[in-house]
């Protein structure tokens, strides 16, 4: 830098030279460094922790280690700055600017930056006047006391090795009369190995004669109502899905769902061993309301599965489907699935007037973050929209996911190592419509 300042090279001039040197010295002090001295734990970097990071970095919940102080954050600071660039973590597969979801827990440039800069710092902790309060959290039952609370009657002994596990868990439901349902909550007993899971509802009790064959309670299988080939096992068309660190709340009372007597729940279940042997033995609370539904959702499936057969080697194999909407709808919320060849997946609609409506985007697709996404605010879509969806496979040596090694032909299936490419839309009937897209689509 003082080199460059110093542009008179004509001769010797000390005094000169010494007011340059002096000048390359302040504005070192005062230019790029500024941002990052300015940096500090508690002004800025606290409170995107506290939002996006503690509500799984707590004791109890899924992550390996707590960030609720300045000293978790500042012990992990160069592991977080690394997960963070390459936004592993906070997890967020949905790309910006392809749906507006609630919960969005992507980070922006200026947070990232403020994350870097602070580590470049050393990480310093600031003033404490400047340090926001600790987030509160729910003990317990997130959303109070349940009306009713099943469980699994006895564990699962998960092992301490092997790869993921997905298994399914029957739970009767004792119930003498019909009830009304707007809020579920699942506590999955031990969140540590727990990624990931999906709440069926079998209100034949079909399932039960799989349960506990191979000696252990549950059975296998990574996507029941497919491999049982049928449609039956939503609840009303309701998406129950459960996440660590998922914010939940309550349906609005006049959309709610009906659980009868003689229902169990299949609790699909992605499990991870954790290095030893772990225990498993889910609890379910519903909450009731006394309303009746006066607006009953639809699930809407666009997939192609018939069309999956995956040469080894294939780098973009695509999977295609559409749909032209009958009546007026509003999205509420959207789940997409594809097992570990998938790359990406994508959703939109073509608008009557040709304008191209985006409802998701996923550019790189990870089986292990796949989640339902509830939009901030219903997508009105008009009659006669076209709504696609397109999913990528990448069945070559380059997918790190890819779990044959050498790849092999996958064609479609329920199992891990099958594929599929789903994506379902939940529903209502638009505002003005006087239709029941229960009948409609």
């Amino acid at each position: 830098m003082l080199r460059y300042l110093d542009k008179d090279r004509s001769g010797p001039k000390p005094k000169r030279r010494r007011v340059t040197a002096l000048q390359g010295i302040v504005l070192s002090l005062f230019t790029l460094p500024l941002a990052a001295q300015s940096v500090t734990f508690n002004k800025e970097v606290a409170p995107i922790v506290f939002k996006y990071c503690s509500p799984c970095h707590r004791p109890g919940e899924a992550a390996p280690f707590p960030l609720l102080s300045y000293g978790d954050v500042r012990k992990h600071a160069l592991q977080i700055v690394a997960v963070t660039e390459r936004r592993f973590m906070p997890p967020w597969p949905p790309e910006p600017g392809y749906g507006d979801f609630a919960g969005d827990r992507r980070l922006t440039a200026e947070q990232l930056n403020l994350i870097a800069e602070w580590v470049k710092a050393g990480g310093p902790e600031g003033e404490p006047s400047d340090l926001p309060a600790q987030p509160l959290f729910t003990e317990g039952w997130q959303m109070g006391t349940p009306d009713l609370i099943v469980q699994m009657p006895k564990p699962y002994r998960l092992g301490a090795s092997g790869g993921d596990v997905f298994r399914n868990f029957v739970i009767p439901v004792d119930l003498r009369e019909a009830k009304y349902v707007h809020g579920i909550e699942l506590r999955p007993g031990n969140k540590r190995v727990v990624h990931h899971a999906n709440i069926w509802i079998d209100r034949r009790q079909w399932l039960r004669q799989r349960d506990g064959t191979d000696g252990q309670p549950g059975f296998p299988g990574m996507d029941v109502p497919t491999e049982a080939r049928s449609d039956s096992f939503d609840p009303d068309s309701h998406f129950l899905f459960w996440k660590p660190g998922t914010a939940l709340k309550p349906e609005p009372d006049d959309m709610g769902w009906q659980l009868e007597p003689g229902t169990d729940l299949i609790l699909n279940m992605h499990l991870q061993p954790s290095g030893k042997e772990e225990m498993i033995q889910p609890q379910v609370g519903f909450y009731f309301t006394s309303q009746r539904p006066s607006r009953y959702p639809m699930l809407v499936q666009l997939e192609h599965d018939g069309a999956l057969d995956i040469p080894p080697g294939a780098q973009r194999f695509e999977v295609t489907d559409h749909l032209i909407l009958p009546i007026d709808l509003e999205v509420l919320a959207i789940y997409p699935h594809a097992h570990y060849l998938g790359k990406e997946v994508e959703s939109w609609a073509t608008l009557p007037d040709g304008s191209r409506r985006w409802l998701i985007k996923i550019s790189d697709w990870d089986i292990n973050w796949q989640a339902v996404y509830t939009y901030r605010n219903p997508i009105q879509l008009p009659k006669g929209s076209k709504v696609e969806m397109r999913v990528t496979y990448d069945n070559s040596t380059s997918n790190p996911r890819n779990p044959n090694q050498p790849p092999r032909r996958v064609r479609a299936g329920p199992r891990s190592q099958d594929e599929m490419g789903h994506v379902w839309l939940q529903v209502l009937p638009g505002k003005n419509s006087r239709e029941d897209p229960r009948v409609t689509l």
